[in-house]
């Protein structure tokens, strides 16, 4: 499997704080990966980096091209970016006019723009939301609209900036299935950028960074077997893990179980 992201020996500081000092790792292709951090380990720095916003020592290569000047154009149309505040995004008096604004910078023709928010809103849940003003919206469905204008031009990476912090649990639980189904229906590669370990039980790999290196990566199952040095970065293992271990202590189950749903199933066969 490929790579989509490629970061070889990259350093940053700001000012004379040190960001990440020779920081190394690559996500594949096709991947939900979560990369963890506590507040301040320069999470949103990296969103920055990886989207051209801000120069380092090093290289960045997504999809097999460096990051520079002269690939930062082509690089940045096949990113699509989800942060943590919608409202900075939203920017619009209509849903519509806000999904189509990435395509309407892309020079798109109207017909096109038209099947498009058609299609990313019926697929998203979103279509009687097509004329509401985004201001009066929940946060959920703003999150929602603000994925929906990432998905719309076709990228082949979704990046999530700390994108649930500001939703209820609920919409967070549903986002995060829908992003298990997006990368399946659209094939494109997911990187959520969290503090919260809740989040990458719905992934496939995780990365935790600390001190501006990657500490562990590894599938997700893997790096929950790694409670201790979890514990020591500052983690709990996810409810769902936590509750899987337990019960299999006393033999109720043989495997981690990671919905809640299938626990249930499972514990009453």
């Amino acid at each position: 499997m490929d790579n989509m992201i490629v970061i070889n020996k990259l350093s940053f500081k700001y000012d004379y704080r040190v960001i990440f000092n020779n920081l190394c790792l690559s996500i594949k292709k096709g991947k939900f990966t979560t990369i963890l951090g506590n507040n301040g380990c320069g999470k949103s720095t990296l969103v920055r980096l990886l989207t051209g916003l801000e120069d380092s020592n090093g290289s960045i290569s997504i999809d097999g091209v460096i990051l520079n000047n002269s690939s930062l154009s082509s690089i940045r149309r096949k990113i699509g970016v989800v942060f943590e505040n919608p409202d900075n995004t939203l920017i619009s008096e209509t849903v519509m006019e806000d999904l189509a604004f990435p395509l309407e910078n892309l020079n798109c023709s109207r017909d096109y723009i038209y099947s498009k928010i058609n299609e990313i809103s019926k697929y998203l849940g979103i279509d009687h939301l097509l004329n509401r003003c985004p201001r009066d919206l929940s946060g959920g469905e703003k999150q929602l609209v603000g994925l929906g204008c990432a998905l719309i031009t076709g990228p082949e990476l979704i990046i999530l900036d700390e994108a649930f912090s500001m939703v209820d649990s609920m919409s967070k639980l549903n986002m995060l299935k829908l992003l298990r189904r997006i990368k399946k229906d659209y094939n494109v590669t997911i990187l959520n950028i969290s503090h919260d370990i809740e989040e990458s039980i719905y992934g496939d790999d995780i990365i935790v960074i600390n001190d501006g290196k990657v500490v562990i990566h590894d599938s997700k199952k893997n790096v929950y077997r790694e409670e201790k040095l979890l514990n020591k970065l500052g983690f709990e293992l996810p409810f769902m893990v936590s509750l899987s271990n337990k019960l299999s202590y006393y033999d109720l189950l043989d495997k981690v179980v990671y919905d809640m749903e299938d626990m249930v199933d499972l514990l009453w066969k």
